[in-house]
């Protein structure tokens, strides 16, 4: 009996993953034909279960108002559910609203080091943007010790995925010796 009941627990696992895999995908499709309330609809039940890639595409929709009312406090707990579960998209996204002052950080805590934490975090997972976001602050010493050599690292990186600022930018540094 006992094995009886872990095949029926598996089966039911895998009727569940399949149906929330259909469902991210139908809210994707939705978001590309811009039906924002089907997107919405489709996302919420599975961002409130816990659902990363749903957690950021929500914290997308509520940061540009498709679909519900705009909010950057409700974009922000999204993106940071999604980003505490590790993933790159949300954590740049985190990183993007702290560094421009839409998202608070704790009282005391350095808002540009904060960001440049969460930049860090996507950039490791090879996030191009966030990459290029990181070598900027090591140029320019926000949140993080100036350091032309790691600037040059992390903007190299994404430059080497065909990001086209860090591109400029390590031809215009390679012309410039």
């Amino acid at each position: 009996m006992n094995r009886l009941a872990t095949i029926f627990a598996l089966g039911l696992a895998s009727v569940v993953f399949a149906a929330r895999a259909d469902a991210l995908q139908d809210a994707t499709a939705a978001i590309h034909r811009k039906d924002w309330p089907t997107a919405v609809r489709l996302l919420e039940p599975l961002a409130k279960a816990g659902h990363a890639v749903a957690q950021w595409r929500l914290g997308l929709l509520y940061y540009h108002g498709h679909g519900v009312r705009e909010s950057d406090h409700a974009a922000r707990e999204w993106f940071e559910k999604a980003a505490r579960q590790g993933l790159a998209e949300a954590q740049f996204e985190l990183a993007n609203m702290v560094i421009y002052g839409l998202a608070e950080v704790p009282a005391g805590e350095d808002p540009a080091r904060a960001a440049a934490q969460w930049y860090f975090e996507a950039a490791m997972q090879g996030h191009a943007q966030a990459q290029y976001s990181l070598g900027i602050l090591f140029l320019t010493g926000s949140g993080v010790q100036v350091s032309a050599e790691q600037a040059t690292k992390w903007i190299g990186r994404a430059a080497a995925q065909g990001h086209a600022d860090a591109q400029a930018y390590m031809k215009a540094r390679t012309a410039a010796r």
